[in-house]
């Protein structure tokens, strides 16, 4: 048996509540390690001493002096810390009050003008299949724009997507114009 095992049974050792089996292997212990030895000793006279001093009574008068000394006043209270009275009830209900008030406040207060952005686009009527393409590609823009005004990105895609729209109806107007002659060559 190690030092460590048998340290941690010395005290049942010394009030012989060990097994049999226990008991014969600490003993074994015992005989070979004067370390152990030694705690055994030094416990056994700890114990001897509570033994012997435990049992002190306290003064007959103690208590009624005490008691007497506290109902006389005959001691200075010390006045309570400056941040005592946020512990006080009225003190945290009225804090309360105040963070509810605020929420409250937050709620209903209008936060300002209204986010919604409106884009115009410049979309003409009489250009026929690219004006549907150029409305829905503005009908998206739109509700980009509105569902994303205030995020970090909103702008920029945004404006793609406008330069694309406008990509489109340049392409559209190019396509509706009829060639004109040149007259470099002298062909029609």
């Amino acid at each position: 048996m190690d030092c460590s095992r048998t340290r941690d049974l010395l005290p049942d050792y010394s009030v012989e509540i060990l097994d049999v089996r226990t008991h014969r292997e600490v003993d074994a212990h015992l005989q070979s390690c004067a370390d152990c030895r030694e705690e055994l000793r030094v416990m056994d006279s700890v114990m001897s001493l509570v033994e012997s001093h435990g049992a002190l009574e306290p003064p007959v008068g103690l208590f009624n002096g005490v008691r007497n000394r506290i109902e006389s006043g005959d001691f200075v209270r010390q006045r309570p810390a400056w941040w005592a009275v946020f512990l006080t009830k009225p003190a945290r209900v009225g804090a309360m009050g105040l963070a509810m008030g605020a929420v409250v406040l937050g709620l209903v207060m209008p936060t300002g003008p209204s986010s919604q952005v409106h884009v115009p686009l410049p979309l003409n009527p009489d250009a026929g299949v690219s004006s549907v393409a150029s409305g829905e590609l503005g009908n998206s823009i739109r509700q980009h724009a509105m569902s994303s005004s205030e995020g970090p990105l909103a702008d920029r895609v945004a404006w793609e997507a406008m330069a694309q729209l406008a990509t489109l109806k340049a392409a559209a107007d190019e396509a509706a114009t009829p060639p004109q002659p040149d007259v470099r060559r002298g062909v029609e």
